[in-house]
């Protein structure tokens, strides 16, 4: 739609700094309004404590069920996901990632990560769901945290991930398949020139370059 002459000039004189606030507000006012929940490139941020085995948001804020308990479990329906070597988050060595995707009970886009001896237990899942003709965006995962022990020190131990799966329903699937067509589904923080990929999927983005070399606005 054009603009007048006067809305043009009425733009211009605007504090470049009020303008990025107007437009980030008149976006989350759009999401809001929207079925699923999803602020580009910043997805909820679930986390799995290979230290204690619990599941929480943002690091601060543990799952807990209906009753109040530590949920031992945690399932999820992957949107959009990929495998790949890197190092993050300050870590000094190069480790094996899993970042899924998924819709929250909340219907927030969401991301959980996996890495090392647990990233090793995905794959061992993904070679029967593979081998089925199926990826991970068609199954519901089911994720438990199990104790292992130090084969040198047996009073060293921590929490890997065990993964179990059962078929999504097709209504589902289709549905996640049209979200992801529509939305750049990617993690900004964890994305790096240096990552090496071992699997990625369709529904992933791959936002390296500049996001408005990418804008969908544009190329609708």
């Amino acid at each position: 739609m054009e603009t007048t002459n006067n809305e043009n000039q009425h733009i211009s004189a605007a504090p470049a700094s009020l303008s990025v606030m107007q437009q980030t507000d008149s976006a989350l006012v759009a999401a809001s309004e929207q079925k699923y929940l999803y602020f580009e490139g910043r997805p909820r941020e679930y986390r799995f404590n290979g230290q204690n085995g619990q599941f929480n948001l943002y690091g601060d804020r543990v799952l807990t069920d209906a009753s109040g308990r530590l949920v031992s479990t945690f399932s999820f329906q992957p949107i959009a996901y990929r495998i790949f070597e890197d190092g993050l988050f300050g870590r000094s060595l190069r480790e094996l990632w899993a970042e899924l995707f998924f819709i929250d009970e909340d219907n927030c886009v969401s991301s959980i990560m996996f890495n090392n001896t647990s990233v090793n237990e995905l794959y061992r899942l993904l070679e029967p769901i593979l081998y089925e003709r199926k990826s991970l965006c068609d199954v519901v995962l089911t994720i438990k945290p199990e104790r292992v022990q130090s084969k040198s020190d047996p009073n060293k131990s921590w929490f890997i991930a065990r993964f179990s799966y059962e078929t999504a329903k097709p209504e589902r699937i289709s549905e996640m398949r049209e979200f992801v067509k529509t939305h750049r589904v990617f993690r900004n923080e964890t994305l790096t020139v240096s990552a090496q990929h071992k699997l990625v999927s369709q529904g992933y983005y791959l936002a390296i370059d500049p996001l408005d070399d990418y804008s969908l606005q544009q190329a609708a």
